[in-house]
């Protein structure tokens, strides 16, 4: 008679989340790019820690309205991808910060929307604005009352404004190009939970602030008008026309936002468009691009603001960092920790949503490169390797993958 059989060994069964992290770090660095964050959609939170962060990548108008392109900097590659419905159908990005972008359909509609993930949502009305009223239920045209607009942003004293009173309107597909000009959002923004920050196109000049919990866009004063912002150190900053940062609060009792400045005047000649930007340090940056000149030597400049003396220095050089500037909250990255980008460079991508849209308009070339990379040190313009040629309108923007 034969002996029984001797019973099975057990087997440790190891799950992905058992993997040693440097392990998970090696697997994940080995993929591509649209593999990385399949892989990352996967992870436990723990796990995500030992990964190497996305760089930033471009975010393009696709071949068809149900697609988007999506391009790495790192991998040199471009891939396609669904468009979130209805957030990024047929929409012009008018902000991108945190890993979610910010876009506006015809009829002024803003939305978020995270093109990773798919996830999106709504921002308040654009008829939540005080001074803001549509003509009729459908929202065809936008009527601008400029009276409670110039007592808002300069308080009541209304010689300050140059131009004329009575009402300015706007169709409501012209909001996007000339009334909007960029949307910051705060750090880790979702649907439910995010402030936001509406700039408005330099003939208006004031900022305004929404928040989840409130549903309705708050104008804020600001006499000398606001031009770039961003969100860092868990406050809004921005930059105004003159060339001072100014540090926003929200007051918790009313609600409305106020700004105090930071810093002292940048000095810089006339004709040039200012971005702000933090350093991985937390230095305060300006870039400046020579509008009334061509991509050429000396159209972008760094200042750099110095807390010691509280004065703004020209840099020639910064080192092992890009600056990314566009219709995005500028963005500044070590290229010591992603060797793919070219220090001391400026990567640029057009922001100027109504001339891009007035160039396809009137025939101009829908391919025309404006994405590039521009040297500080030696004034030289490069074209971003691997991009090739892309579908000009809407404009492209740069965003940072992330998960929520």
């Amino acid at each position: 008679m034969r002996a029984p059989p001797p019973p099975p060994v057990a087997v440790a069964k190891t799950g992905f989340s058992d993997l040693q992290p440097d392990l998970v770090g090696e697997i994940h660095g080995r993929l591509s790019f649209l593999d990385r964050l399949a892989f990352v959609a996967v992870s436990s939170a723990a796990s995500r820690d030992a990964l190497k962060p996305e760089p930033p990548w471009l975010v393009l108008r696709g071949e068809t309205p149900e697609t988007v392109t999506v391009f790495s900097l790192a991998d040199r590659r471009s891939a396609t991808v669904r468009a979130s419905d209805p957030a990024m159908r047929g929409h012009v990005i008018i902000g991108s910060s945190g890993g979610w972008i910010v876009t506006a359909d015809k009829r002024g509609r803003m939305r978020l929307a995270n093109p990773v993930t798919g996830e999106q949502g709504e921002l308040p009305a654009i008829t939540t604005i005080p001074f803001v009223n549509a003509t009729s239920p459908g929202g065809h045209h936008f009527v601008m009352d400029m009276e409670p607009f110039v007592h808002i942003r300069y308080g009541g004293e209304h010689e300050s404004w140059p131009h004329p009173y009575g009402t300015f309107t706007h169709t409501a597909g012209d909001v996007r190009l000339w009334f909007y000009r960029k949307v910051v959002l705060s750090a880790s923004p979702r649907p439910g939970d995010y402030a936001a920050m509406l700039l408005l196109d330099s003939y208006f000049g004031a900022p305004a602030f929404a928040t989840a919990g409130d549903g309705r866009w708050r104008v804020a004063p600001s006499r000398d008008g606001v031009e770039d912002a961003i969100h860092h150190g868990g406050k809004f900053l921005s930059v105004t026309y003159t060339g001072i940062v100014e540090a926003w609060e929200r007051d918790g009792v009313s609600g409305e936002f106020t700004g105090k400045a930071v810093t002292t005047p940048i000095s810089c000649p006339p004709q040039r468009r200012k971005y702000l930007a933090a350093a991985p340090g937390g230095r305060l940056m300006i870039v400046l691009k020579n509008t009334n000149a061509g991509v050429k030597k000396g159209y972008f400049e760094v200042q750099v603001f110095d807390e010691m003396t509280q004065r703004w220095e020209a840099a020639e050089d910064i080192g092992e960092l890009a600056i990314l500037v566009g219709i995005n909250s500028s963005l500044c990255v070590s290229t010591a920790k992603h060797p793919e980008l070219k220090g001391g460079c400026v990567y640029y991508s057009d922001d100027e949503i109504g001339k891009a849209w007035l160039r396809r308009e009137y025939g101009y070339s829908n391919s025309k490169p404006n994405v590039g990379v521009y040297s500080l040190k030696d004034g030289k313009v490069m074209i971003i390797p691997g991009l090739g040629e892309h579908l000009n309108w809407p404009p492209p923007a740069w965003f940072t993958p992330s998960f929520p």
